[in-house]
């Protein structure tokens, strides 16, 4: 096995490209993977993530943006889910499960009939930097801006729904409005994070460095804060790890994350 100095790549823009994309992607998924963790709503992330996947299917079956399409369905998706389970009381695994199974068979449909199974939608799947553009980098700054924005305005409905929605109530913040609007950043950090981690492990990103960050801390500030350090720290080793191996880089940021983890758990 052959290995590569990871430097060198930055010397090239797509290098460049792939370290604030992938970086940027952690930093909004483990911050809002902090409210997946304290919902137990762990299973969104890979919910939401394949049905970007089958948006990104049908974008390839009729010609038009992937990217597009897959934030078409993950919005969508994500305003079923808050409806049906805000409206009319069905839980969030029930409808994730749902929308699982349905957008699976969706993508592999859509894949078949555009014949498209080569190396352009594998690297949606696992993530690639060499499909990274420019657009897509100032589409996730963008994002991460709104995502911290979110947070530092609804920051005390965010700690009071994570915990009791009924306290939340009872003390008359808006808990539809902020849960749709958590719906909505969700649906924006998984479609946009796909093609620096890739559609089958952008969920990871999700959820374990709050995983990681919850074993280590005791208080809601600390818990966030060191999610997002989490985040970034998995990302920039991921990415580093991806070039010195010849790897996808959502594997690396993967593992990266998951490494993490363990050593987390190492405190018990």
């Amino acid at each position: 096995m052959e290995l590569h100095n990871p430097f060198i790549y930055l010397n090239y823009d797509f290098g460049i490209k792939a370290v604030f994309s992938a970086v940027l992607s952690g930093l909004i998924c483990s911050a809002i993977g902090t409210y997946i963790i304290l919902r137990k709503m762990s299973f969104i992330g890979a919910g939401l993530s394949h049905v970007a996947f089958a948006g990104i299917a049908f974008g390839f079956f009729i010609g038009s943006s992937p990217t597009l399409w897959a934030l078409v369905f993950t919005l969508t998706s994500g305003v079923v889910i808050w409806y049906l389970s805000i409206k009319k009381k069905i839980h969030y695994d029930t409808t994730l499960g749902i929308l699982f199974a349905a957008s699976m068979g969706l993508a592999v449909m859509f894949l078949s009939l555009s014949n498209n199974y080569g190396s352009e939608a594998l690297s949606y799947l696992f993530g690639s930097p060499l499909i990274v553009s420019n657009f897509d980098v100032l589409l996730l700054i963008l994002i991460a801006f709104l995502t911290f924005l979110f947070y530092m305005f609804f920051w005390r409905e965010i700690y009071l729904i994570t915990f009791s929605e009924d306290i939340a109530k009872a003390s008359g913040y808006n808990v539809e409005l902020v849960t749709f609007l958590a719906f909505l950043v969700m649906s924006f950090a998984v479609t946009l994070s796909i093609k620096a981690v890739g559609a089958l492990l952008v969920f990871s990103l999700l959820v374990m460095p709050a995983a990681s960050a919850f074993k280590l801390t005791k208080n809601y500030n600390s818990f966030f804060f060191l999610s997002v350090f989490f985040g970034f720290a998995s990302s920039i080793l991921g990415v580093f790890l991806s070039f010195i191996f010849d790897m996808p880089s959502g594997a690396a940021i993967t593992l990266s994350s998951f490494f993490i983890f363990l050593t987390s758990l190492l405190r018990d």
